[in-house]
């Protein structure tokens, strides 16, 4: 796990993670990326995951998966769920 910090955003809804990667940006995050539930790795690349960012529009066994993904690849990554309501669907 070498390389810069990234923060992923895994939305169902490319809009909405679309609308908080620019949230972030705009709060000079540092480097981040929108993915779906199923491609996150490959988004990340040679990149050193910051956080995870899941968006409710999710199904829960999606969340579980990839909140299981995560612990298993770095236990020590936060991830945060995000509500609807907080992006500004």
């Amino acid at each position: 796990m070498i390389g810069e910090r990234l923060i992923m955003v895994i939305e169902g809804s490319e809009a909405r993670g679309q609308n908080l990667k620019e949230l972030m940006e705009f709060m000079d995050a540092p480097k981040v990326r929108i993915s779906g539930p199923d491609n996150w790795r490959k988004r990340l690349g040679d990149c050193r995951l910051a956080a995870i960012f899941l968006g409710d529009d999710l199904k829960q066994d999606v969340i579980d998966r990839v909140i299981v993904d995560v612990g298993e690849f770095d236990p020590n990554t936060p991830i945060v769920m995000v509500s609807a309501s907080e992006v500004g669907s």
